[in-house]
């Protein structure tokens, strides 16, 4: 067991030298491809080998985290084997963890799925929707858009690290065979879509020189502040509490270190659990649990204040002129995300004369989870067609989404216990 214990330990991505920043970060510019690898053990989703993964590699390249300081962050590109190398696609994995080790270019791979704590059925789900894309021919880079830090809910270096993987990709030819010039699409579902969402908004500012052609995005969330997080305390995804309060605490020392005088002792080993687990581990910590219980009454408004400036800092350029066309898609029935708030979000979008297509799904048996499932088919298509260079429709387009099963030909691209397992997702 001791053995097995520091086998691990010396596994975790956090203990890798390549994911190392190194001394000399202030001297390369935001996209420079700093080292890259072939992934050290094998791809896996549920124990299958993707079948469209052809080659995969793993690229270390300088970003910039939230406080301007120059830092660095992975990304996996997967390329399949007969890979149009003018596409490429951008997948924002919902990572919702606070741990470098959650990171995808970790949890995709069958030598961390050894270990209970790392786990990551949301990366193996995920690991899915990348062999849809890769099946198209594109291919797809996976950011590890969190960082070094797993800063889940920073939104600038989130920004940042899936801007600047894209950059890095431009300048991998000698990697991955990529041409100069390629299309580029963003997906992301839940999380991830949150990160696709950050970075179409951050991208004039921040790297005006690319040109994306669509953006597609299901499962978004409607915070405006970060304490309205606080909605799902008590309930099954109060998880997701924890781990964005220290996330956001790792970009920000104030707010770490109100989180740290306002922890009752009996509760601090467990609310700083997720630092070192993904958050499959610790839903069963925390599921339905009361996270605000863990704090001194007294204490929760400094908190809270802490927690909302902190989020203020990340999101201070709301007048940001979003380029690319975007895919919105969203259950109506999302636990996650009221929909009234994605409707405004979208409403919003519109006023402000940015393009955006939304499919707003009415089935009633189509929660955030299903319809992540659900809805791969339809965002495939539409950034199937900005990737062919077919313009999108100008302004917006509102569309009720009636489908409530998963589309065979996406399901055809798994092994049958796979493709069962999602029909029986889909269908419970």
């Amino acid at each position: 067991m001791v053995t097995l214990y520091y086998w691990l330990a010396a596994s975790l991505a956090v203990n890798d030298p390549f994911y190392a920043v190194p001394e000399n970060i202030n001297t390369l510019s935001p996209g420079e491809i700093i080292r890259h690898r072939e992934p050290p053990s094998r791809i896996s989703a549920y124990g299958w080998t993707p079948a469209h993964v052809h080659k995969a590699y793993q690229i270390l390249y300088r970003t910039t985290d939230s406080q301007q300081n120059p830092t660095a962050a992975v990304l996996t590109a997967l390329i399949p084997p007969d890979a149009e190398y003018d596409k490429l696609v951008s997948l924002q994995m919902a990572e919702d963890s606070a741990t470098i080790d959650c990171g995808p270019s970790y949890t995709m791979l069958v030598s961390a799925q050894s270990n209970p704590l790392l786990t990551s059925n949301i990366t193996q789900l995920q690991l899915l929707f990348a062999e849809a894309a890769l099946a198209q021919k594109w291919i797809v880079i996976v950011p590890d858009h969190e960082g070094p830090k797993g800063s889940f809910t920073a939104t600038k270096i989130t920004g940042h690290a899936i801007l600047d993987g894209i950059r890095a990709t431009l300048q991998s030819n000698h990697i991955t065979g990529i041409e100069s010039n390629p299309k580029i699409g963003l997906w992301g579902y839940s999380g991830g879509a949150a990160a696709t969402q950050i970075a179409v908004e951050m991208q004039e500012l921040y790297a005006p020189e690319l040109e994306i052609a669509g953006a597609a995005m299901g499962g978004l969330s409607s915070i405006g502040d970060a304490s309205d997080i606080f909605s799902i305390n008590k309930g099954p995804s109060a998880a997701l509490i924890p781990s964005a309060m220290l996330g956001l605490a790792s970009q920000h020392p104030d707010l770490q270190k109100s989180i740290e005088q306002s922890l009752k002792p009996q509760f601090r080993e467990a609310f700083y659990s997720p630092l070192h687990q993904c958050l499959q581990a610790s839903t069963s910590v925390f599921s339905n649990q009361d996270i605000l219980a863990m704090f001194h009454d007294d204490s929760i408004p400094r908190l809270t204040t802490e927690l909302n400036k902190a989020w203020n800092e990340e999101t201070d350029d709301d007048d940001s002129k979003i380029k690319a066309p975007m895919y919105v898609y969203q259950s109506v029935i999302d636990h996650l995300s009221p929909i009234q708030g994605i409707d405004a979000l979208v409403h919003d979008y519109c006023d402000r004369g940015f393009a955006v297509h939304y499919e707003r799904a009415n089935s009633s048996n189509l929660s955030h989870v299903k319809y992540g499932v659900v809805g791969v088919s339809k965002a495939l298509s539409w950034l199937q067609d900005r990737l062919d260079g077919i313009e999108a429709c100008r302004g917006c387009v509102n569309h009720t989404d009636t489908t409530s099963t998963l589309d065979p030909r996406v399901a055809a691209l798994y092994p049958k216990n796979i493709s069962d397992a999602l029909y029986a997702l889909v269908n419970a």
